[in-house]
C-alpha cells in the first residue's frame, strides 16, 4: 500500500463568523482572498494542483436556508465586475449545461466542500440567509493543500 503524503494546510483568510441571529439576508461577502499568483513564492500555486476546502459549520435556527457561492477572478485584485461564480455541468436532457453553483444548506451541517483553484489569482466566498434570523448561526473556513 502507498502512503500519498501532502504538505500541511494553510488557513487562507480569516474565518467568517455570524452569530447567533446575524447571518445575512442579502448576498454578503464573507471571505475574500486575493493574491493568488502562479509563481513559485505565492501562497497558491498552479503547477501545485492546488485545491481549496471550504469548513462550513450551519446552524438552521429559524433559517428556512443558507446559500453559498463561491467566485473566481482571474485578476490579483478584482473590481466588482471582475468575479466569475463557479460553476457546475449538468445533464438532465442529454445536453450537458454549465449552470451556476451553490451550496444550500437547510438543517444543521457540519461539512466541507472541496474544489480546485485553477488559475485564480483571488477567490471569493459569499454567503446569503433567508427567512427568520432567529438562531441561525454560520461559521466558514477557507484552507488549501498541494500535491
Amino acid at each position: 500500500m502507498e502512503t500519498i503524503r501532502f504538505s500541511s494546510s494553510v488557513e487562507l483568510a480569516t474565518a467568517y463568523v455570524a452569530a447567533a441571529g446575524a447571518v445575512p439576508t442579502s448576498e454578503t461577502a464573507a471571505i475574500t482572498v486575493k493574491g493568488l499568483d502562479v509563481d513559485s513564492s505565492a501562497t497558491a500555486e498552479v503547477s501545485g494542483n492546488t485545491q481549496a476546502t471550504l469548513y462550513i459549520n450551519f446552524t438552521k435556527g429559524s433559517l428556512t436556508n443558507v446559500s453559498i457561492k463561491i467566485y473566481g477572478s482571474y485578476l490579483e485584485n478584482p473590481g466588482s465586475g471582475d468575479w466569475y461564480q463557479e460553476v457546475v455541468e449538468t445533464d438532465s436532457t442529454g445536453v450537458a449545461t454549465l449552470d451556476a453553483f451553490s451550496i444550500v444548506l437547510t438543517a444543521n451541517a457540519v461539512v466541507v466542500y472541496h474544489f480546485p483553484i485553477g488559475a485564480y489569482k483571488a477567490l471569493k466566498v459569499t454567503v446569503t440567509g433567508s427567512g427568520t434570523q432567529t438562531g441561525g448561526a454560520l461559521t466558514l473556513n477557507l484552507g488549501f493543500r498541494t500535491n
